[in-house]
């Protein structure tokens, strides 16, 4: 065969395929056409399905948990100190106020401290005593001391001034004495001035040859005489004045009596009474303090209530012996009640102090009461700790729960069921949730037409509970909603059997 004829030959063989796909392709697509149109216009079998009448109504989404009934301020009373229960003053039940008296304890030992050391103080505040008479005795000396350091001070300045006046009065004896003197000098002077004025007179009257000179002789002699009465007299001012400066100078014997070492003395016996009396009020002082501790740790023996309230159980009886922190009684306050609740941390992150809380008895005939959530814990706690956490093992976050009103019927340490409300919606348009249809991420009901044949309705839901979910738009109350069989599916148009509902 030649080239040619082989490519020939080739060719033919593709296009003879080409037909024969073409053929086929063009049969299965007849086919399916009729296929569909006759399945499009089959006519569809009724199917029995129960009907639901749309209706308004309230739906919310809860936390549900177990919890522990306690009363507000519950609280186990221990005892304060070692001893021994000398009376019970309350019963299981009884109602108490804040402070009353609950249970009186005894210790003997405690007693013995407390009278010893009243004793103590009773014999420090004779010390007490003591040392402020001796200030007061101090005081008084010292007084006395001081009075008579004054009086002698006041002698001596009197004699001071005595010596003063003394010595003034001869300074001026001594003034008028060289003033006496000065006037002698004077005297003294003019007299040997009158002299030599005559000596000299009468030697002018012998050259003349007047008078004779026995009698020049004389008045010579006169002149020597009075020149020493007038040296004399200025030798007596000389003196006169030495003994006037000297006793001006002359300096007064001021030595006096008065003496202040007494007074120092007393002064120094005060400050130590003084220091010894301070001393003896702060042992008092301390002693006291010691006497009240003593007297708070005594009074510790009576047991008295912290709260209003009321009594739920007494662990102990009039003789029993009884250590520091052991468990003497519990009480609560009636007119709160709590619910003490361990939740998972999942549902702990949803829960917020004061949503609304349901709290059920457990077991038949179950009432309900209402609450809100109190406080909600910040931290989870371990396992380990076997206050707070399941019986699972797994950590939780403790929560309180307060009711709205105190039944008085509930009792204290009794387990209740309790739902956490997280959110709520009244008298909206709710569907039990196996109404609803999934299609992707659509949302759809099967409604009753008025041809009485199943139809797709698109909705849009809200807020999901357990059971049923809030439908807020698509529906409205009133429509009717095909609950789907479970054995034959729906499609749009077929026809709707009402099947009646099972009655018990």
């Amino acid at each position: 065969m030649s080239t040619l004829d082989y490519q020939a030959k080739k060719a033919y063989q593709v296009g003879m395929r080409w037909l024969t796909g073409a053929f086929v392709l063009a049969s299965l697509s007849l086919g399916g056409v009729w296929g569909y149109d006759w399945i499009k216009n089959r006519p569809l079998t009724p199917t029995n399905a129960e009907l639901v009448e749309v209706e308004l109504g309230n739906i919310d989404n809860k936390i549900s948990a177990g919890g522990t009934v306690e009363l507000g301020g519950q609280r186990t009373i221990k005892s304060p100190e070692e001893g021994a229960v000398e009376r019970v003053l309350v019963q299981p039940g009884d109602s108490i106020s804040t402070g009353q008296e609950l249970i009186i304890l005894r210790n003997p030992q405690r007693e013995t401290v407390l009278n010893k050391k009243q004793l103590e103080i009773q014999r420090q505040e004779i010390i007490v005593e003591r040392n402020r008479e001796k200030i007061e005795e101090a005081e008084k000396k010292l007084r006395i001391a001081q009075l008579d350091y004054e009086q002698d001070r006041e002698d001596d300045r009197q004699h001071i001034e005595s010596k003063i006046a003394v010595k003034e009065l001869e300074i001026d004896k001594l003034l008028a004495q060289v003033n006496r003197n000065r006037q002698k000098v004077e005297e003294a002077k003019a007299n040997l001035e009158a002299a030599e004025a005559e000596l000299e007179n009468l030697e002018k009257l012998l050259e003349r040859g007047f008078v004779a000179q026995q009698e020049i002789d004389g008045q010579r002699q006169t002149v020597r005489e009075r020149k020493a009465s007038l040296r004399d007299s200025e030798l007596e001012l000389k003196n006169a004045k030495i003994e006037l400066e000297t006793k001006q100078v002359e300096e007064v014997d001021f030595q006096t009596q008065a003496n202040s070492t007494q007074v120092f003395d007393a002064e120094i016996e005060l400050q130590q009474t003084q220091a010894e009396w301070k001393q003896s009020q702060s042992e008092l002082e301390r002693l006291k303090v010691e006497y009240q501790e003593e007297s708070l740790r005594l009074e510790n023996n009576i047991v008295t209530a912290p709260i209003n309230g009321v009594i739920l159980n007494i662990n102990v009886k009039p003789g029993d012996g009884v250590n520091r922190s052991d468990e003497l009684m519990s009480l609560g306050d009636p007119n709160q009640e709590l619910i003490q609740m361990q939740l998972s941390t999942l549902d702990a992150a949803q829960v917020q102090p004061n949503q609304k809380a349901r709290i059920s008895i457990i077991g038949p005939n179950a009432e309900t009461f209402t609450g809100r959530v109190q406080s909600i814990g910040l931290q989870a706690r371990s396992a380990g700790n076997n206050n707070n956490s399941d019986s699972s093992g797994q950590a939780t976050v403790p929560a309180t729960i307060q009711l709205d009103q105190p039944t008085r019927t509930l009792i204290p340490g009794s387990a209740v069921s309790v739902e956490i409300i997280l959110e709520e919606r009244n008298n909206v348009v709710i569907l039990n949730t196996e109404l609803i249809q999934r299609e992707g991420k659509s949302n759809f009901v099967w409604i009753l037409d008025s041809q009485n044949t199943a139809q797709k309705q698109p909705v849009t839901l809200g807020l999901e509970g357990l059971i049923q979910v809030e439908v807020t738009s698509g529906l409205e109350a009133g429509d009717t909603v095909i609950s789907p069989p479970p054995e034959t599916p729906l499609e749009p148009g077929i026809p709707i059997t009402e099947t009646p509902l099972a009655t018990d």
